[in-house]
């Protein structure tokens, strides 16, 4: 596995070395280090995510499908509006999943991994109601959702939403078997019903949120709530092609729990923190790192954990983009030996507005050492 890590990691520099002398400009609307531009730029939520505003819409279509698909396409002109108030949009994620598993079979599977249709209404200026339903994996049968109101285009970009959606906490990678996400946020749903305040003059975001604790039942007694506050700073160096963001994150979220004999109720605490980055440079290669602390309290001992996510990204030409990513969990800092890396590397291609397709190789590094490769093939339908 050590020469898998070294043959891929030389892979990705010799890539990194040799798209640093293409010219061509692109821009890629899901990664803001491209662009410089910040997260409500292209979406309808102030933080990112879910359903793309206008902006979103133009940069998919100007400038991620690939020329040589044009004709193919046509020249059918698609808008999201409903009418002059009311717009929709959605997300259609299918993966074929083939897993190597040491010691058992393969899992070999076609999996609907997201399935969501979205609406937003502007009541006017400042007034927006944002729906969205989806399916609930693992059970596609059962419906999960976000809904809420939200008050924005206030001085200093100022909004306030309340509703049941994500808290904002670090990047929103779309990989949500990432281990910060997957084991810090319990992702792919780790929506809460609270509130959120946020502002965002020029090159300077922050907002804060509370919310019901993390996993709680809709008709659930527990009455502490859990704070999310998130902060960032984003340049944009237009002349020098180089783009620059670094925030960090914090939650605090104690609820009710059984005690470690499963008499008495007691609370917990669960808290963290971390920070994060984001570099665009030339408009084409795109780096994001983010590292978190979690500490779990209760009459059990104390549970530190660590994340590590790091993804570089290049686009070799419109609508053609090569990815790698690291990860690294260790589940308790306190003891060696049980933390766990992964390192993936695939390409993604943009053929036309509205269709993304991409190809992973997963290679996870356990101790003691075992064969358990991933490779995922990847459709996206967006619009």
């Amino acid at each position: 596995m050590k020469e898998k890590s070294i043959t891929f990691l030389l892979f990705v520099s010799l890539l990194i070395l040799f798209f640093l002398d293409v010219k061509d400009s692109v821009s890629y609307p899901r990664f803001a280090a491209y662009t410089g531009d910040k997260c409500m730029d292209c979406h309808v939520d102030p933080t990112g995510g879910t359903m793309r505003n206008g902006g979103g819409i133009a940069y998919a279509k100007n400038n991620l499908s690939m020329d040589m698909f044009k004709k193919i396409a046509g020249k059918t002109q698609f808008s999201p509006k409903i009418t002059d108030a009311i717009s929709v949009g959605g997300d259609v994620r299918v993966a074929q999943v083939d897993d190597q598993v040491e010691g058992s079979s393969n899992f070999n599977s076609f999996l609907a991994m997201q399935g969501d249709l979205y609406v937003n209404a502007e009541l006017n200026k400042i007034l927006n109601v944002f729906v969205t339903s989806g399916m609930d994996i693992p059970d596609p049968y059962d419906i999960r959702y976000e809904v809420y109101g939200m008050m924005s285009n206030l001085p200093a970009n100022t909004y306030f939403k309340v509703g049941l959606f994500k808290p904002d906490y670090g990047l929103k990678i779309v990989e949500h078997r990432a281990y910060q996400r997957k084991y810090l946020w319990n992702t792919p749903y780790n929506t809460n019903t609270g509130f959120e305040l946020g502002i965002s003059p020029e090159w300077f975001n922050m907002n804060i949120g509370l919310y019901n604790p993390m996993n709680q039942d809709f008709l659930d007694g527990d009455p502490h709530k859990m704070f999310v506050g998130n902060t960032d700073f984003n340049f944009a160096f237009n002349k020098l092609n180089f783009n620059l963001n670094v925030g960090g994150s914090f939650f605090n979220n104690p609820h009710n729990t059984s005690d470690s004999a499963f008499t008495t109720t007691i609370t917990a605490v669960n808290q963290g923190f971390g920070g994060y980055t984001r570099l665009g440079f030339l408009r084409r290669i795109a780096f994001l790192g983010e590292i978190d602390f979690q500490q779990y309290t209760s009459d059990f001992p104390m549970l530190r954990s660590m994340f590590g996510y790091a993804e570089l990204n290049v686009i070799v030409v419109k609508g053609v983009e090569i990815r790698s990513q690291y990860e690294y969990y260790d589940k308790n800092r306190d003891i060696t030996g049980d933390h766990i890396q992964r390192i993936s590397g695939g390409v993604g291609l943009f053929p036309f507005f509205g269709f993304e397709t991409e190809l992973m190789v997963r290679f996870p590094i356990e101790d003691p050492e075992k064969r358990n490769d991933e490779f995922q093939w990847n459709f996206h339908f967006y619009f």
